[in-house]
């Protein structure tokens, strides 16, 4: 008798194995210290806060969205977490929908700016009564806790107020001229912040939290971002993110290193040492997790002969110097390309709609399955 075995079955059989990457543990010294605080997240005073710091697959938010809503439906819903201070092209948050009128954006990925905030963005107002507002895709109820990351240059700048139909309050920093500082504010959703007079206060960035024990995710992203952008930030971005007190960092960058043909590879293993003992130095409380360089495919420009089309050039050495530095700074280390399969799969997962046509990013079932499996293979590692 001959068995016969259908392409679905196969197609199943080729995504489950996939799947299968372990979150590797080298020595992370904070590990039984994230797994305590999820323990006893019920009774905690202050949420769980993971911090993902990354590129474009960071800045769509559908791979942390998904990781967002795996935490949160196992450990409690402590809110949305970080959002930019507008909304940037090309880019999206999965809860909330930034709508402006009257402001104008400055990236650090393009722009200059001696003291750009955590996540390099700043919102300046072009005219009195700009408005940005924020708007949950879904209706959420209850106050919320918000802290919104201000700026301004001299002692009356014009005045920022937020309102949110429940009475109009003021957003001015404590201390003008002192740099990026924060204000919090308890508030309903949805929320508008409009500038007064200019020149009017800057803004760089919102952090919106449930006054509820769980979890909250922030996803800290920029699309064409390599691990580099951090030294285009100011010099107090770090501080601002110790002052997040995160639990879990999750730095995720690399494919676009890989795309980078310029690369110089010392200079890359040296800055991602250094983003590591930063993140030490202010956060050293905090578990670090590191994403491999994922699997890609190029269609033009060098590309390795293993592979039709074929790997990036320099994407098999990006992934060295993850996985050595990763082991030489005793963090976690979760290999993204072998979650597709290994090398050479993209063009699988695009076969199958799990990716795009560009061989670079994800379908958002693409997304979901990569978060998955990130999710999961992390709670085994923390015996969750």
């Amino acid at each position: 008798m001959k068995l016969r075995i259908s392409a679905a079955w196969v197609g199943w059989l080729v995504a489950a194995s996939a799947l299968a990457a372990p979150v590797q543990d080298f020595g992370e010294i904070n590990l039984p210290r994230l797994a305590s605080r999820l323990k006893a997240i019920s009774t905690a005073v202050q949420p769980v806060r993971v911090t993902q710091l990354g590129d474009s697959h960071t800045a769509a938010d559908y791979l942390t969205g998904t990781l967002r809503e795996r935490f949160q439906a196992k450990f409690g819903d402590a809110g949305i977490g970080w959002t930019p201070p507008m909304a940037v092209p090309g880019q999206r948050h999965a809860l909330v929908i930034e709508r402006s009128e009257g402001w104008a954006l400055t990236n650090s990925r393009k722009d200059g700016d001696p003291d750009f905030p955590l996540g390099g963005y700043i919102a300046q107002a072009q005219r009195p009564g700009a408005a940005i507002s924020l708007l949950p895709r879904n209706p959420l109820d209850g106050l919320w806790r918000v802290r919104f990351r201000v700026r301004a240059a001299q002692d009356g700048a014009g005045a920022l107020d937020v309102d949110d139909g429940h009475g109009s309050r003021k957003l001015n920093p404590p201390e003008p001229g002192r740099g990026w500082q924060t204000v919090e504010q308890k508030l309903y959703f949805p929320f508008v912040v409009r500038a007064g007079a200019l020149p009017a206060v800057e803004l760089g960035g919102i952090e919106l939290e449930r006054l509820a024990p769980g979890v909250v995710l922030d996803s800290i992203g920029s699309n064409g971002a390599q691990l580099s952008i951090w030294q285009r930030w100011g010099k107090s971005w770090s501080a601002q993110l110790a002052e997040r007190g995160s639990d879990l960092v999750i730095l995720a960058y690399g494919v676009n290193e890989a795309f980078d043909d310029r690369l110089d590879l010392i200079e890359y293993q040296l800055n991602l040492q250094a983003a590591i003992n930063t993140i030490r130095r202010d956060l050293p409380q905090a578990a670090i997790l590191m994403l491999g360089a994922q699997d890609a495919a190029r269609k033009r420009g060098a590309a390795s002969k293993e592979c039709v089309p074929g790997r990036p050039l320099q994407l098999a050495a990006v992934k060295r110097i993850q996985q050595k530095v990763a082991r030489d700074s005793h963090v976690l280390y979760w290999d993204w390309e072998q979650a597709m399969g290994g090398p050479c799969s993209m063009k699988r997962w695009q076969a199958q709609q799990l990716a795009r046509p560009d061989m670079v990013h994800f379908s958002q079932q693409g997304y979901a399955k990569l978060a998955d499996d990130l999710f999961d293979n992390l709670m085994a590692r923390l015996s969750l």
